[in-house]
């Protein structure tokens, strides 16, 4: 990676594109003023730009990047290769990539990436337990924080420290920063509810840890009420969205376009999620038609966790998991899947019912328990008999004579047969 100036990228430009100062000056200037640009001995116009950036096909934007800029946004990269390399445990791999990012830093007296780096400094020191060390880098950090007014920057170091010590047994400095971190959200200088609902958890960890209990008590139901919240992202939406109407009417108009954008930001998400756990469950019944039952598991339950709080939803795809497991001959998850929709449906979902009922026989039938199977049938037709639900009627009596057919009585399964036809041709002339 390299940082270039206007007249180095002019250049660089030029030769990826295999042209002569010439092809590049035209008819509009002369290669002259071309080679003056790229040896940084003369500042284009804007028009000049403009004809540069046209005639070889890149933005002017690139053009005008700073070499701050670019050395900036290269500290960035190599920061997060740093803290994915810790997270990973490559420790040597992560105090390279710092190295090159110190290089930069000095090179182009970069305050936050320097910043960024001694908090790396400090994460790499705690994984290595050096914590003396570590404890060092952070407080040098804390004071580029301080010294350049970025407050909302604190909350990285303050949770790091107080995890640290935390995990050190040293609980009155945890407790100390965790409320250190909390004094942030109070004071209204960072407003991030999913890492607040963290900072009242670890608090109430940390009470419990030292025999506080009211105070335990207090920080796990702030958390609690915080993650509730959030883990229906839906109503966490609507949530966002109210605080940003709110602070509109106290004409806070930046908290009120943070929040807006958050709550957007949850909404696209939830439409995201919705549709990949549609393919999920699209790709599980395609593979269950090609009788690839384990494969189409695989994608029941990844749509299962992806529908979350969608019950009707969960009953459908566990009523398929069920069947599958049937096939599969896994007999413990299958009874298992089919007691927890007795669960899910209510006595008052009468289609539900009848829809249970339809699996469980099937599941019974692949587990050659021909009465339970047979019995099931029985007890769907019955709720579709009460209810006057004539095409569910019509269908399961076709399974019930089916059923027959196959064990070799063919008057029961006639008489099946012609019930289902009567009703199917009632139905029709009724419409």
């Amino acid at each position: 990676m390299e940082v270039l100036s206007l007249g180095e990228k002019v250049k660089k430009r030029r030769k990826e594109l295999n042209m002569t100062l010439k092809d590049v000056a035209g008819n509009r200037v002369t290669p002259g003023q071309i080679s003056l640009v790229e040896s940084s001995k003369s500042n284009p116009s804007m028009d000049l730009l403009d004809y540069l950036a046209e005639t070889l096909d890149i933005s002017v934007e690139y053009f005008m990047e700073s070499e701050n800029t670019q050395a900036d946004r290269i500290c960035e990269y190599f920061s997060e290769m740093a803290e994915i390399s810790i997270e990973i445990g490559e420790f040597e791999k992560a105090s390279k990539y710092i190295e090159k990012g110190d290089h930069y830093i000095n090179q182009y007296n970069l305050i936050l990436p320097k910043a960024k780096n001694l908090y790396l400094k400090g994460m790499l020191e705690i994984s290595r337990r050096n914590f003396t060390k570590a404890f060092d880098y952070l407080f040098q950090c804390n004071v580029i924080y301080s010294t350049h007014n970025y407050k909302g920057s604190y909350i990285d170091n303050f949770m790091l420290v107080a995890k640290t010590c935390m995990d050190q047994e040293s609980l009155p400095m945890a407790i100390s920063y965790f409320h250190k971190s909390e004094a942030l959200f109070v004071e209204g200088i960072l407003t991030d509810e999913i890492m607040l609902a963290k900072v009242y958890f670890y608090l109430a960890v940390a009470y419990k840890k030292v025999g506080n209990l009211e105070k335990s008590k207090e920080y796990t139901a702030k958390s609690n009420e915080k993650f509730e919240i959030m883990s229906d992202k839906r109503s966490y939406g609507k949530f966002l969205t109210r605080l940003a109407e709110k602070n509109e009417m106290e004409g806070n108009f930046e908290e009120a376009s943070k929040y807006a954008k958050m709550s957007l930001q949850i909404f696209r998400t939830c439409g995201e999620e919705s549709e990949m756990a549609e393919i999920e469950m699209t790709l599980g019944k395609l593979y269950e038609d090609f009788e690839r039952y384990e494969e189409a598991v695989i994608h029941f339950r990844k749509s299962e966790v992806l529908y979350n709080r969608n019950q009707e939803m969960l009953k459908e795809v566990n009523l398929h998991l069920a069947e599958c497991y049937g096939h599969l001959k896994r007999e413990e998850d299958a009874y298992e899947t089919l007691n927890l929709l007795d669960r899910m449906i209510l006595e008052e979902d009468f289609l539900g019912n009848i829809k249970l009922y339809l699996v469980k026989s099937k599941v019974e039938s692949l587990f050659k328990n021909m009465r339970g199977a047979v019995n099931n049938l029985i007890l769907a037709l019955n709720i579709a008999r009460e209810k006057k639900l004539k095409e569910e009627e019509s269908k399961i009596m076709l399974l019930m004579a089916k059923f027959y057919l196959e064990k070799g009585k063919n008057v029961d399964s006639y008489k099946l047969l012609e019930k289902s036809m009567n009703i199917m041709l009632q139905e029709g002339g009724d419409k």
